[in-house]
């Protein structure tokens, strides 16, 4: 039978705590959820960041979720990528997710936007910043809501 990392390293002996790095079993998973309104005055285009979440040192990542993205009126240029922000000033803008087309029917149909990349990082250096960051020609803006959820352990 096949055997994922952690089960392998659970069956070769001791106790998960001690050989099982922490954070990925027995654990509970916290969520940051929080809002961004944008309004008409607002400008939602290439460059801008949002920062999302406010995430401690030594936590990892177990998924992002933004909602309300294909209510932003868009075409195939516009972009959001998911990424980390360290203390320190560093940025990865697309840790989390590389850039992704949101002006396309996928997205605007579901109206949510998932991270699929580094999950499970531990994010180090101090607090780390949840952003979001948007690329290519300004959309049109009518006013909205992104909801957003970042999981951690």
């Amino acid at each position: 039978m096949a055997k994922s990392t952690s089960v392998t390293k659970y069956d070769a002996g001791g106790s998960g705590d001690n050989i099982i790095s922490q954070g990925l079993v027995k654990t509970v998973e916290k969520v940051w959820l929080d809002t961004y309104v944008y309004s008409s005055a607002s400008t939602i285009g290439s460059g801008m960041q949002i920062e999302i979440a406010a995430i401690p040192q030594g936590r990892k990542i177990t998924g992002i979720e933004v909602y309300g993205i294909g209510t932003l009126s868009a075409t195939s240029t516009n972009t959001v990528a998911i990424g980390t922000k360290l203390a320190s000033g560093v940025t990865n803008s697309t840790l989390f997710l590389a850039a992704t087309t949101y002006g396309t029917a996928s997205v605007r149909g579901l109206d949510v936007v998932v991270a699929n990349a580094g999950l499970f990082t531990e994010l180090t250096g101090g607090t780390n910043k949840i952003i979001l960051t948007f690329g290519g020609a300004n959309p049109s803006v009518t006013g909205g809501t992104l909801y957003t959820k970042v999981k951690y352990t």
